[in-house]
């Protein structure tokens, strides 16, 4: 096989948290959209607002494509690069829907609290149950 894939079962929980976070990132992105969308966008990431100035599908198409290329890249890079990148862009994806949630919908602090206390809840559920499956 050209590629190992990981059997470290902490690694294989939390890829479903990380995509868990990707998608909440990814509708609030399309949700915060402007009444002229794709006309006109509202994104801080340059390589995100490339693909949604081209339109709900290809921003889709490419946070599919970004959402397996992760996955795999983390499933088959050694055990402590995997969880730097799958940590990194778990946060980063976090921060891109708490600053949706904040910022662009209004929510208080206290609803960004439920959201921080949600993601640290599933977090410590992956890696538990991973370990109880040790």
């Amino acid at each position: 096989m050209l590629f190992e894939l990981t059997t470290d079962k902490i690694i294989r929980r939390l890829r479903w948290v990380l995509l868990l976070a990707i998608l909440i990132d990814g509708a609030c992105t399309l949700i915060g959209q402007p009444p002229d969308y794709p006309r006109a966008t509202e994104e801080n990431e340059p390589i995100v607002g490339f693909f949604l100035k081209r339109g709900y599908v290809v921003f889709a198409a490419a946070g599919l494509l970004y959402g397996v290329g992760i996955i795999f890249i983390i499933s088959v890079v050694p055990r402590r690069i995997g969880l730097i990148i799958l940590f990194t862009l778990l946060l980063a994806h976090f921060w891109g829907a708490t600053s949706w949630l904040a910022w662009k919908f209004g929510y208080s602090i206290r609803a960004d609290y439920i959201f921080d206390l949600c993601m640290a809840v599933l977090i410590t559920m992956a890696i538990g149950k991973a370990k109880e499956e040790a």
